[in-house]
């Protein structure tokens, strides 16, 4: 669940993005806190972002006309490029105009696999038998 402090920073973030995006904007954010919900909002580089383990999950930014969805790991995207026909992608992020275009399941299993290969890339090797 989101904290007061995260909750107040989305507030205002949502507040000062285009009327446009706003309700777009909470969507996302609220597909990606059901999608990690052990991960903290914050809000360290100016947009809301979630990190997981002290890491960079993914993030939001509202712009005028879009919202630009930030992620760190580009290998998950190449199977959904097709699957998301109303969606730019680009480096280590992908675009999208409107959320009604776009497929919700679809967007949701990728958010799904970039957590999945962001908690696979972060797991401590295990410790070795002695």
């Amino acid at each position: 669940m989101l904290n007061l402090a995260s909750c107040d920073f989305v507030r205002q973030y949502v507040q000062h993005s285009s009327p446009a995006m706003r309700a777009d904007l909470l969507e996302i954010i609220d597909m990606m806190e059901l999608i990690a919900p052990d991960a903290e909002l914050v809000s360290g580089i100016e947009i809301p972002y979630f990190q997981q383990n002290s890491s960079w999950l993914y993030g939001v930014a509202a712009r005028s006309d879009h919202l630009c969805v930030y992620f760190s790991d580009l290998s998950v995207l190449h199977p959904f490029i097709d699957r998301l026909p109303h969606v730019q992608f680009g480096d280590h992020c992908f675009i999208i105009h409107r959320l009604d275009e776009v497929n919700l399941n679809v967007l949701a299993e990728l958010f799904g696999q970039i957590k999945v290969h962001f908690l696979l890339s972060h797991q401590h090797p295990p410790e070795p038998i002695q």
